[in-house]
């Protein structure tokens, strides 16, 4: 995810795709996504639709994360909480708009999905971006949590 906010941001660099897998911030993104698997797990357990609404609530963990793999996982959880609130209904629309691509992708024995899945990342990291922006805007992050004014480690 680092790959594609990083090209929406800035020039693509190759370097960012196996950001996640260095070895001082590998446990750390691994914690935050089992702890978001987790919580969608039990709120499907409870019903199907809360399950929905909450997987578009925590569905900025991966680019909260690839800011800062060190934020640690209960606040790229509740980050991701505050930064969807009142969006989930626009992500669900603009997720329904990939599902033509998708099909289409699909008729081509799935190869097709493999170049539609790009786009899809790219859009999501356009919408992180604006979701961050945001979110720094009304206070409910700063640029230091998401370590946004450091230079960038590979």
């Amino acid at each position: 995810m680092r790959y594609f906010k990083q090209a929406a941001e800035y020039e693509v660099n190759l370097n960012h795709i196996g950001y996640a897998f260095n070895k001082h911030r590998y446990w750390d993104v691994l914690k935050a996504m089992l702890w978001r698997s987790l919580l969608n797990f039990l709120w499907f357990l409870l019903l199907f639709i809360p399950g929905i609404v909450k997987s578009y609530a925590y569905s900025m963990v991966p680019y909260i994360l690839a800011d800062n793999p060190n934020i640690g996982y209960r606040r790229a959880v509740e980050l991701s909480n505050d930064m969807t609130r009142g969006s989930k209904f626009r992500i669900f629309v603009l997720e329904l708009s990939f599902l033509g691509w998708i099909l289409l992708g699909l008729l081509l024995i799935f190869v097709g999905v493999f170049f539609v899945m790009p786009y899809i990342h790219s859009t999501k990291a356009e919408l992180y971006l604006a979701l961050r922006e945001q979110a720094l805007k009304n206070g409910l992050t700063s640029e230091e949590e998401l370590r946004l004014n450091q230079t960038p480690v590979f």
